[in-house]
């Protein structure tokens, strides 16, 4: 038996796998709501907060692309 075989039963499996992702996701829709509401009540124009919403994400992709290729 292959080892990646053997190790795959030590994992927590696809239900509880997609159970956390579900909450990471929520948790951080959740951030962006509150961030984009607070952005609004201070007066920001809508414009302007889409645009860092996309920098901020494109940020956050290139750092992850960044990080993968050292590890």
């Amino acid at each position: 038996m292959r080892c990646y075989r053997s190790g795959g039963k030590k994992s927590v499996g696809a239900g509880n796998a997609i159970a956390v992702q579900n909450l990471g996701e929520n948790s951080a829709m959740l951030l962006m709501l509150g961030i984009y509401s607070l952005a609004v009540m201070i007066g920001i124009p809508v414009v302007p907060i889409g645009i860092g919403f996309g920098a901020l994400f494109a940020l956050a992709i290139t750092a992850l692309w960044i990080w993968q290729r050292r590890h």
